[in-house]
């Protein structure tokens, strides 16, 4: 099994690097090429303070990027399934979290509440979005929600990278 990671066309320099850097040091945090969601990295005090107790010391937000099953549009990275550090979340319970930081960036000219209207607060989401987390097997046995989050908390080694114009 493979997994992709899409390499952002129009890149911002200050966020994104050049897959040559993946290439060379292997790609992580530090030398992802694309945006990926990542909801645990929303709210990160809120996330840590009612983060399970059981979750390995690993799973770390500030140091995981994203990926995903399908081939993106080219370009891209593509690497074989060699970890077992992967994470699968509840994209949607992201989007829910990230319309908070909407609303708040927002707020004088809405009034705020536009974008949250109906949602559970940020607790309950961030406890939602916990709960979601299911390991890479787990989820392609059951596939409970359709818009995989998938994060990935170690560094891919270069020599497992394949980039694909």
């Amino acid at each position: 099994m493979h997994l992709y990671h899409y390499i952002a066309i129009n890149q911002d320099s200050n966020t994104f690097n050049s897959p040559n850097n993946a290439l060379k040091e292997g790609l992580n945090h530090q030398t992802r090429t694309g945006y990926y969601t990542n909801g645990g990295n929303l709210f990160p005090e809120l996330t840590e303070k009612l983060r399970p107790t059981n979750v390995e010391s690993w799973v770390d937000f500030n140091n995981a990027f994203g990926a995903q099953l399908g081939q993106p549009e080219q370009p891209y990275l593509t690497f074989p399934l060699t970890t077992n550090k992967i994470l699968v979340f509840n994209r949607d319970l992201s989007s829910d979290l990230f319309a908070y930081i909407e609303d708040q960036y927002m707020k004088q000219e809405t009034g705020g509440g536009y974008f949250t209207v109906g949602l559970p607060s940020k607790e309950e989401l961030v406890m939602q979005y916990w709960a979601s987390m299911l390991i890479l097997d787990d989820y392609l046995k059951m596939k409970p929600y359709k818009d995989a989050e998938l994060l990935i908390f170690t560094t891919v080694p270069p020599e497992l990278l394949e980039y694909r114009k």
